[in-house]
């Protein structure tokens, strides 16, 4: 294919494409962000596309896996935020202390860097002090997958900090809380 065909092909395609975003959710902004990635993977597949009788009916199949794998995910993170609703709603709603506050504003900066699924892990293992078993329950995940997160962070934070160890303990701790 190329790269006028391409540009044909995304000009008639793209709109389609969002539209058809918009018909399975509710967001333009996210339609838009999901007809462009299908565009671009369009675009490394040009070749392939070449052969096929209709490109178009390819980018609808990659539109709507990535529609479902958005709606899977969304559907994951509200699960997960559910649940820890009904966990801090068991908390008493008292005002943090400032060096609450401090710390709470210093592990965010350092967490930074870390994957989505480690930052979670981390916090609630070492913030809160939650167990694996519970981690895991409350991410939706198994609990040795909650380990290897919990592993990768510590070594990501150990080298951020210079190898020391001020917010977390050893390592072991980790089999102790399971």
């Amino acid at each position: 294919m190329t790269d006028d065909e391409y540009d044909d092909l995304f000009r008639s395609t793209y709109p389609r494409l969002v539209a058809m975003g918009l018909a399975m959710s509710t967001s333009r902004h996210v339609s838009q962000e999901l007809a462009q990635e299908t565009m671009l993977r369009a675009h490394h597949h040009r070749d392939e596309l070449d052969a096929y009788d209709s490109p178009i009916a390819w980018c609808r199949r990659v539109m709507g896996n990535l529609l479902i794998d958005h709606h899977r995910s969304r559907s994951s993170e509200a699960a997960a935020i559910e649940r820890l609703g009904h966990r801090e709603s068991s908390h008493d709603d008292r005002t943090p202390d400032p060096a609450t506050v401090a710390a709470s504003i210093r592990w965010a900066d350092l967490t930074r860097s870390l994957s989505p699924q480690q930052r979670l892990a981390a916090t609630l293992y070492y913030a809160e002090d939650h167990s694996v078993a519970d981690v895991a329950e409350i991410m939706d995940i198994a609990t040795g997958t909650v380990k290897s997160a919990l592993s990768k962070a510590r070594a990501n934070l150990r080298r951020r900090l210079g190898g020391s160890d001020e917010f977390f303990p050893d390592e072991r701790d980790t089999e102790a809380r399971s």
